[in-house]
């Protein structure tokens, strides 16, 4: 999984963010560099991981409802790719979308009411949204002849912002949620991307190769003269918010292998959190800000692991031979959702118990 500035041709700009795995978590609290405690509790716990789903299709990106009860999900189970939830035991599961069009990229409001999705049952790309039972699904992007992908909702709900071609070139944009007021936020003739709305939601960080590189830059939500963080001749990609706005995680190539770095919000104080063979990609906040969760990609297959934000220890989490992507914290911070596939069988979603009840239970590993 290619850590790439989206590309021209929509294929690839849909297989690029399906499979870039750079998504946002929305998380509230403060951040601790050194924090003997967070050491501690790395270095001692003992993942829990239960399967979620099994079936014989791929099952794909799942995302929390913010009120930390469900997940929502992609899955060809009925045929072609529809937007499923579940509540967060794996029980209960619903096709929530039941349209022969393919949909995706489910994005939870934040009062775990509605669902943002992308769907093509209007002959190109747009973003609709439904509520959380499926029903009231309407288009918001309004038909437009460009394709508007990768929405994401602001913390307070009121703007929705997203990636389109309607200029010439990806830029992005911002509506509100009934569709209205959509506003071009960058205009260089570059690929805008991977769009992360700060905490206070007054910046917004994302990745550009406006410079023939990809950079991580800075803007207000307005739409300002963005600002380049990271100025370098490598690849920086993937930025992630703390939960308390001060710094963004990211991962980069400049030491000649993808590894995870975390800088200051305003682009100062770059520090290396990792030094492993293998590539690095996907950082997640945990929710109380003083850990991520990350993926390692090596030869024998991709493994999460957890690092504090000192970089003084990293523990992998899973088995190391086969492929894991996706990870996100659930809001409470005590599990996490990924997907895996062994011998290159399908996608399918598993839970990982971090700490808490199901410890002691023992239900299962992977």
């Amino acid at each position: 999984m290619k850590k790439s500035i989206v590309p021209y041709h929509l294929s690839s700009v849909i297989l690029s963010l399906l499979l870039m795995g750079c998504g946002m978590q929305r998380v509230s609290t403060d951040s601790s560099m050194l924090d003997t405690m967070i050491f501690d509790r790395i270095s001692r716990t003992t993942p829990v991981i239960v399967r979620l789903t099994k079936t014989e299709t791929d099952e794909e990106n799942p995302v929390w409802s913010p009120d930390g009860t469900r997940l929502a999900f992609e899955s060809r189970r009925d045929g072609n790719k529809e937007i499923y939830a579940m509540d967060a035991d794996g029980s209960h599961t619903r096709n929530l979308t039941q349209n022969p069009a393919s949909d995706d990229d489910p994005i939870w409001s934040p009062d775990s009411q509605q669902l943002l999705f992308v769907s093509d049952r209007d002959g190109n790309k747009e973003i609709y949204v439904m509520n959380s039972d499926g029903s009231n699904q309407r288009s918001l992007s309004r038909n437009n002849a460009a394709n508007d992908l990768w929405p994401i909702w602001s913390y307070d709900g009121f703007r929705v912002m997203f990636i389109s071609d309607r200029s010439g070139s990806w830029d992005l944009y911002s509506m509100t949620p009934d569709g209205s007021d959509q506003r071009r936020l960058t205009t260089a003739t570059a690929v805008e991307d991977n769009q992360k709305w700060s905490p206070d939601m007054k910046q917004v960080a994302f990745v550009s190769n406006q410079t023939g590189n990809n950079e991580i830059y800075i803007m207000d939500g307005t739409g300002s003269v963005p600002r380049a963080l990271t100025k370098n001749s490598a690849e920086d990609t993937c930025p992630n918010w703390s939960p308390d706005g001060k710094h963004l995680a990211f991962v980069s190539n400049r030491t000649g292998n993808w590894e995870l770095y975390v800088m200051d919000a305003d682009g100062s104080h770059q520090r290396l959190l990792t030094r492993t063979p293998e590539e690095e990609d996907s950082p997640r906040w945990s929710p109380d800000g003083k850990m991520i969760a990350f993926v390692s990609k090596g030869s024998a297959g991709a493994y999460i692991s957890v690092v504090d934000l000192a970089g003084r220890i990293q523990k992998t989490m899973t088995d190391t031979v086969s492929d894991k992507e996706v990870p996100s914290w659930s809001p409470d911070g005590t599990r996490i959702s990924f997907i895996a596939s062994d011998a290159g069988g399908p996608w399918q979603i598993f839970m990982m118990h971090l700490w808490g009840t199901e410890q002691a239970k023992r239900a299962g590993q992977f």
